[in-house]
């Protein structure tokens, strides 16, 4: 009777006490979070890495294949032979335009100007009349001094006359010495008189010849400085109100650019070194030029060194005294129409051997894209020169050739 109270006693000490039983419906919410969490990472990685790996794998996929991945098109370009893009300047600086000659005209005479012949902006030659000074005091010295000439040689003439009846009567012993002695120097004295009178009359015509103002250089008048009534007196003369300036002429034919170059720079600059002048009033006009000197000295306050750069084929639009900028370059094409053209193409579309030397480009033919190798030279910015292995005419690949192989597909 006692053995199944025993069993049901040791099935009760198997149970699991009530207070010990988890409830109904619980979970442990920690570690359900964090898988949660995990598997979005997990799912957002994946779909990132196919959204942009997308395009680099169907490359691959087309290297290991030997063709282009399914419509993937490339970017071609066409060969043309040309000059290439300009080379970078080593230095830019800014200057003035200076002219190796650049005259004030004066006056040489004191008088009322009575005529002016210019305006300022005109192009005179050299001689030209310019002005013209009061010449009736001049004029009346001129003709002073040319009777006193005639006067003079009249004089000689009638000694010379006397000098040969003396010399004679000398000669008979019918004169004294001492009246031959006379007669001799007043022949002298009257040959001295007339080379004076000559001396004076080509001084008043000098004079009278310098009531004319005329240009000493052939160029362009920078500035007028008087007026028809003006007084001017020679060599500025005395007074507030004298003037001898009438204007200012310069040579536009032969023109240079003054830059102030910092000493830290000068050791780039070299001379006839080719430079590109633009000058600030006609920012699409471009000349040529080469450094003409190099100071040997240096501006202590400012740190500078001057250099002169002279403007090949100046024209009108260039101005004295206005800014330019000039670039100075290591070597700069002649700039003739005739200059031999070569190939150059995008740095992108070739894939450069270790040398420096060559490379390879894709062109592309029948649908196609052949490998080719090519001669590379100079390379300017984003540019690069072909020697040899390429043709103007011919299609290459723009860029991304490193993924590219021979014979794949174009499209």
């Amino acid at each position: 009777m006692n053995a199944p109270h025993d069993i049901q006693a040791q099935l009760r000490s198997l149970s699991i006490p009530k207070e010990q039983r988890p409830q109904h419906g619980t979970r442990p919410r920690g570690r359900t979070w964090k898988g949660i969490a995990l598997l979005v990472i997990v799912l957002t990685a994946a779909v990132v890495g196919v959204v942009f790996l997308r395009p680099q794998l169907s490359e691959r996929l087309a290297s290991v294949g030997g063709k282009a991945a399914p419509n993937g098109p490339v970017r071609l370009i066409e060969v043309a032979a040309g000059r290439g893009p300009e080379s970078q300047p080593v230095l830019t600086a800014t200057g003035k335009i200076v002219s190796d000659h650049r005259v004030a005209v004066s006056t040489k005479v004191s008088g009322q100007i009575v005529a002016l012949f210019f305006e300022q902006g005109n192009r005179v030659e050299r001689g030209q009349v310019l002005a013209r000074v009061e010449d009736v005091l001049y004029r009346a010295r001129r003709d002073e001094a040319a009777a006193r000439l005639e006067r003079a040689k009249a004089n000689l003439e009638f000694q010379k006359v006397n000098f040969e009846r003396v010399s004679r009567l000398a000669q008979t012993e019918s004169a004294p010495d001492i009246e031959f002695a006379d007669a001799k120097r007043a022949v002298e004295e009257a040959a001295a008189q007339v080379d004076a009178e000559q001396a004076t009359l080509d001084f008043a015509q000098k004079a009278l010849d310098d009531c004319e103002v005329v240009a000493p250089i052939a160029g362009v008048v920078l500035s007028r400085n008087v007026e028809v009534g003006d007084f001017v007196a020679a060599e500025g003369g005395r007074g507030a109100m004298a003037n001898a300036q009438f204007a200012i002429i310069a040579d536009m034919t032969k023109l240079r650019v003054e830059v102030d170059i910092s000493e830290l720079d000068i050791i780039r600059i070299r001379k006839d070194m080719p430079c590109r002048i633009t000058p600030d009033a006609y920012k699409d006009r471009r000349y040529r030029g080469y450094v003409l000197w190099i100071d040997p000295g240096a501006n202590y306050s400012k740190a500078t060194v001057q250099v002169k750069v002279r403007i090949e084929d100046p024209d009108e639009s260039l101005r004295v005294e206005g800014s330019a900028q000039v670039s100075f370059y290591e070597q700069l094409d002649n700039g003739r129409q005739d200059a031999a053209a070569s190939i150059w193409i995008p740095a992108s579309a070739c894939r450069i051997d270790p040398s420096g030397q060559a490379g390879t480009v894709f062109v592309s033919s029948d649908g196609r894209l052949h490998e080719t190798p090519v001669r590379t030279g100079r390379r300017q910015g984003d540019q690069i020169e072909v020697l040899s292995g390429l043709t103007a005419g011919q299609s290459i690949v723009a860029e991304n050739v490193e993924s590219l192989t021979d014979g794949q597909s174009v499209k």
